[in-house]
């Protein structure tokens, strides 16, 4: 009984290892790395001594196979560029299912009062005063 227990135990484990040590690992240049569609950007300024400035953004996934790739903020004066990507394997079968991401991007507190700044994600724009 013992030896039949083993027996199973070694195929269930031959099984394992055959099924994760087939799977084809993605070389990074089998992804593709897009501009995220953006849905929404939200402009919030938290009651905080000093007020801090807080974007909200809310951008689509265009399938079952995209997600998220990375965020990154540039800021020139009063411009802040905010670029947003997504990432999905080329050549992919997916299903075509759209989703959404959300992301809160925290600017800090380095603003002038009374100013007008424009934020820029993607090929959304957005403009507000500091308080």
């Amino acid at each position: 009984m013992k030896k039949i227990s083993y027996l199973a135990m070694l195929a269930l484990i031959l099984i394992v290892v055959t099924t994760v040590g087939c799977q084809p690992e993605v070389d990074e240049q089998e992804i593709e790395i897009r501009p995220a569609p953006i849905h929404e950007v939200q402009i919030n300024i938290a009651e905080s001594y000093p007020p801090q400035v807080f974007i909200f953004i809310k951008g689509g996934l265009a399938d079952g196979c995209t997600t998220f790739h990375e965020l990154t903020t540039e800021r020139t004066g009063n411009t802040i560029n905010i670029k947003v990507t997504t990432q999905r394997p080329k050549e992919a079968i997916c299903a075509q299912v759209y989703g959404f991401f959300e992301k809160n991007v925290a600017l800090g507190s380095d603003f002038t009062s009374g100013e007008t700044y424009i934020v820029n994600v993607n090929d959304v724009t957005k403009n507000f005063v500091m308080q």
